[in-house]
């Protein structure tokens, strides 16, 4: 105990060692942070609702290509824009919206970008209506706060590292169309048996990340190292002139040591089994293709939301569990699966918590989920992930034909070009 007093005492005597290096990364931290809020708050928001056409017969794939546009909006931030002029990355934030049992699709962009957003749509959905309208949350957000009204909600995350994709579109589909299973449909359901007065939304906010960022080039490297190690690839690494020379004679001399010192054995050795892609297991094969196909790929980095608003006297908990069931249908064993972020839902579950301090730290956090529902900002605590445009594409597309969901608000009438020679 007095050697821990002791190491403590130094430590502060020595404070003029390591205060001002702390002050200062400090200082850099914070003075990015404030440069990035300004920069966001210079964004001009517009909310577009798209409006399907009744028959789609065209798979999760089309979305997919629809993303693929979208991260042409990547950005390159240098060192003046990241520390001078606190240039962000500009974000969408895609939607499902169930306002009374009726659904709306949502993409909120920022106004440079709406006629990319309408061109990438219009391409894989040409009959697909899209309008700007007035931004729904508003409303929501002044209901959460009342009094009669009660709000629900959470954020996911992944389970495991974010190179280990999630269970995607193409384990869904089926050759034939009649067997075809389209994810969405589960969410379509629990939206079109809300009541009137009961309201959910699901947020995927998605921002195009770029293979030097270091996120995603620590996630495919991480990856790249999985599937060497599963497969037994040895991966050779380049080294200067002088570590070679020191490294072979430290072989040389251990070799030789060794030499002497064992006794040589007769008959053949058995050598052990090394891991290598013949004799991967089906799974383990599985397992290295997926992980493959995630790090070859574009991606997000990503931010998922969800929240359930409702009158308190309809206010029905188990329609946030049925949300959170309908992400569990893209989780998988071997691979990747969605949790609940504890720190950025709308409940503190401390079971020991006194009744007081838990009820008024439930409020502090319905009031911050808010005010991230309505401002589309990204997870807390920089618990965003990264998903390529596959799983983006299975998690978020316009549901295909075989989903019957009345609720859906769809294009009513077909519009067509008015005739080439018609007198103005």
């Amino acid at each position: 105990m007095t050697d821990f007093f002791t190491i403590i005492s130094i430590f502060f005597k020595l404070w003029w060692l390591w205060l001002p290096p702390f002050l200062i990364v400090l200082s850099i931290e914070l003075w990015i942070k404030y440069l990035k809020a300004k920069a966001a708050k210079k964004i001009i928001w517009l909310l577009l609702e798209v409006e399907i056409p009744r028959i789609i017969e065209k798979t999760p794939k089309a979305m997919e290509q629809i993303f693929a546009g979208l991260h042409g909006t990547l950005s390159s931030i240098k060192f003046l824009d990241k520390y001078w002029k606190g240039k962000v990355q500009e974000w969408f934030s895609l939607e499902i919206v169930g306002l009374g049992g009726a659904m709306h699709f949502y993409i909120r962009t920022p106004e440079q970008f709406k006629n990319l957003v309408e061109s990438q749509i219009h391409s894989q959905y040409p009959e697909a209506e899209i309008s700007e309208v007035l931004d729904y949350a508003n409303s929501l957000a002044e209901k959460s706060s009342s009094e009669s009204y009660t709000i629900g909600g959470a954020e996911l995350i992944l389970e495991k590292d974010d190179f280990y994709p999630i269970r995607t579109y193409i384990s869904f589909e089926e050759r034939q169309a009649e067997r075809r299973i389209d994810p969405m449909a589960s969410f379509l359901e629990i939206i079109s048996n809300l009541k009137p007065d009961e309201n959910i939304f699901i947020q995927y906010l998605i921002a195009p990340i770029s293979e030097k960022e270091e996120k995603w080039k620590k996630c495919k490297e991480e990856g790249a190292a999985i599937i060497n190690k599963l497969t037994g690839k040895k991966v050779e690494t380049k080294k200067g002139f002088l570590e070679s020379i020191f490294e072979g004679l430290g072989e040389f001399l251990g070799n030789l040591l060794g030499a002497i010192a064992v006794y040589p054995e007769w008959g053949e050795k058995k050598e052990e089994a090394k891991p290598s892609a013949v004799n991967l297991s089906p799974g383990g094969k599985l397992v290295v293709e997926a992980i493959e196909n995630k790090i070859s790929k574009l991606a997000f980095r990503v931010c998922i939301r969800f929240g359930y608003i409702a009158g308190k006297n309809v206010f029905n908990k188990a329609n946030i569990a049925a949300v959170v069931g309908a992400f569990k249908q893209f989780n998988t064993v071997d691979l990747n699966a969605f949790k609940g972020n504890k720190k950025a839902g709308t409940t503190a579950d401390q079971p020991r918590i006194i009744p007081f301090i838990k009820n008024r730290r439930e409020y502090i956090r319905k009031i911050a989920f808010i005010d991230r529902f309505l401002n589309r900002k990204m997870s807390k605590n920089k618990k965003d992930f990264v998903l390529n445009i596959e799983e983006l594409a299975t998690i978020y597309h316009y549901p295909i034909i075989i989903v019957e969901a009345p609720a859906i608000q769809r294009v009513g009438t077909r519009k067509a070009e008015p005739p080439v020679g018609l007198p103005m």
